[in-house]
């Protein structure tokens, strides 16, 4: 019996002990280590690596089109061309009818398409001409508000050095000729205010032309067509009131061209720069007078004051 005592005693005894051990309690998600904290084989390697760049896959409409000005660009599409149906492109490129429209629309607005109106419509290819470049540069400048001195001071700039380099070419006798026939032109026309302001333009814009570096005939091109811009709003108005400069002026125009033409032809590029230089500094008097106003592309109405012809030749609107 004592015995018996002892021996359930003995077990109370055990599962006490047993009970009073602290339970080790599971590890909770939060107390677990974060995966992306543990320790990963070669880290310090990948973390030196550059992370790439995002992919970009364009839209189905610019793939169009992109593919479509680099045939306008590389002249597989020539200037004038009509782009074939809607039919038959929709067959040469994986696209839907609304996305290739799109296309047309990105390329009509970079100058690239026109749309042909009427029952034969169609969409009609247009190269970059340096008169449409001009027309784009012209709406910067006149977004800015560019004042009419500082278009001058940069044609200034860049038309005597037209000329110096014209004065250099194997060909300026041939140079000189042309030249002297586009002022024996404006000549006929001096009674007329505007439409010599417009022929004596022509003289400058020949001479721009007679620099041989293909870039600097682009650049100083454009700036002289934006000028013309300007200068033929000038004479209307100036017409209108009267205040049109008077024929002697005029005459002296002629002189200066005279001179500019000799000098070129004689293969003097000093004279024919400083000549130029001169005849720009009297000149632009008029057009670019500190009551002149900005830079303007656009009439009251936002219209274009130049307006580009079919084959992106630029004309007078005003």
């Amino acid at each position: 019996m004592t015995k018996e005592v002892t021996a359930r005693s003995a077990r109370s005894t055990a599962r006490t002990r047993r009970s009073s051990r602290p339970i080790r309690q599971a590890e909770s998600p939060e107390d677990a280590t974060p995966a992306s904290e543990a320790p990963i084989q070669g880290a310090g390697e990948m973390a030196s690596r550059p992370r790439p760049l995002p992919l970009r896959t364009p839209r189905v409409a610019e793939a169009v089109a992109a593919h479509l000005r680099l045939r306008i660009l590389e002249g597989e599409l020539a200037d004038g061309a009509e782009l074939p149906p809607e039919a038959v492109l929709l067959q040469q490129f994986p696209a839907s009818r609304p996305s290739l429209r799109e296309a047309f629309r990105i390329l009509e607005t970079e100058g690239l398409l026109t749309v042909r109106r009427g029952k034969v419509g169609g969409f009609i290819v247009r190269s970059p001409t340096p008169d449409t470049a001009a027309y784009h540069m012209g709406l910067l400048l006149h977004s800015r508000a560019i004042p009419m001195p500082d278009l001058a001071e940069a044609r200034n700039l860049l038309e005597p050095w037209c000329a110096e380099q014209a004065a250099l070419r194997p060909d300026r006798a041939e140079v000189g000729a042309r030249l002297r026939k586009v002022n024996d032109m404006a000549a006929e026309c001096v009674e007329d205010g505007p439409a010599f302001t417009e022929a004596a333009g022509r003289f400058h814009e020949a001479l721009v032309d007679a620099a041989g570096n293909q870039t600097l005939r682009m650049f100083a091109g454009m700036m002289e067509a934006i000028w013309s811009v300007q200068e033929r709003g000038w004479a209307r108005k100036a017409a209108d009131d009267s205040s049109y400069p008077n024929i002697a002026l005029r005459q002296s125009v002629l002189k200066a061209h005279e001179s500019i033409a000799a000098a070129i032809e004689s293969g003097d590029a000093e004279a024919a720069g400083r000549l130029t230089r001169s005849h720009l500094a009297a000149s632009q008097l008029y057009v670019a007078s500190d009551d002149a106003g900005p830079v303007r592309m656009l009439d009251e109405y936002g219209m274009p004051r130049m307006a580009l012809g079919a084959n992106g030749s630029s004309t007078s609107s005003d």
